[in-house]
C-alpha cells in the first residue's frame, strides 16, 4: 500500500512538472485573449497529445529496455535529467516566446504537439520502469497538462508571465529531482 502512494505522488508531481510548459505557454496566450472555445480546444488537444507521447515514449522504452538491458535504466534516468536542466536553461536564458498562428486545427495540433514533446521523453523513461506505471501516468499527464493549459490562459488573461517562468522552473526542477530519484533506485 506505502508504494503504491509513493508511486501516485510521483505520477502527480511528474504530471505538475510536464504540465508546467503547457501552463507558462498557456500564459503567454492567455495574454492576447483567447475565446473560450478555443481555448476549451486547446486544453483537449493539449491534454490528448500528452497522453498519446508518453504512450509512445513509453513503447519505445519498453523496447529499449529488451535491447539494452540495464543500460536502458541509466538512459532513460539521464534524460529526465537532461530534460529538466534544459528547461531550467531556457527558463532562465532563453524564454520561449509564444507563437500560435491562428485557431485552426493544424495549429492547434502543431501548438499541442510541441508543448507535448517533452512527455515522449517521459515516456520513454517510463517505460523502462513498468507498464502500469507507464500507462496510469500517460492518463494523469493529459488531465494535468489540460487543466494547467486553461489555468494558464485564464491567469494569462487576469495576470501576467512571471508566474508561468516560476512554474515552469520549478517543474524543471522536479524533473531533475526525478531523474536523480531513478539513478539512485
Amino acid at each position: 500500500m506505502q508504494d503504491h502512494i509513493h508511486d501516485l505522488f510521483e505520477i502527480l508531481m511528474m504530471s505538475m512538472a510536464l504540465g508546467m510548459d503547457a501552463f507558462s505557454l498557456s500564459i503567454g496566450l492567455g495574454l492576447h485573449g483567447i475565446r473560450r472555445h478555443t481555448a476549451l480546444r486547446l486544453a483537449g488537444t493539449i491534454g490528448v497529445f500528452h497522453s498519446l507521447m508518453t504512450l509512445a515514449g513509453l513503447y519505445l522504452g519498453l523496447a529499449m529496455q529488451g535491447l539494452l538491458g540495464a543500460v536502458a535504466h541509466w538512459f532513460g534516468a539521464l534524460l529526465l535529467c537532461g530534460l529538466g536542466l534544459h528547461m531550467l536553461y531556457t527558463c532562465v536564458f532563453a524564454p520561449e516566446q509564444v507563437v500560435m498562428t491562428g485557431t485552426g486545427g493544424i495549429a492547434l495540433i502543431a501548438f499541442s504537439a510541441s508543448v507535448s514533446i517533452d512527455a515522449l521523453s517521459v515516456g520513454f523513461s517510463l517505460g523502462l520502469r513498468s507498464t502500469a506505471y507507464g500507462v496510469v501516468s500517460a492518463g494523469a499527464f493529459g488531465i494535468a497538462g489540460g487543466i494547467l493549459c486553461l489555468a494558464g490562459l485564464y491567469i494569462g488573461r487576469k495576470a501576467g508571465v512571471r508566474i508561468g517562468r516560476i512554474g515552469e522552473f520549478a517543474g524543471a526542477l522536479i524533473l531533475v529531482g526525478y531523474g536523480l530519484h531513478f539513478l539512485a533506485g
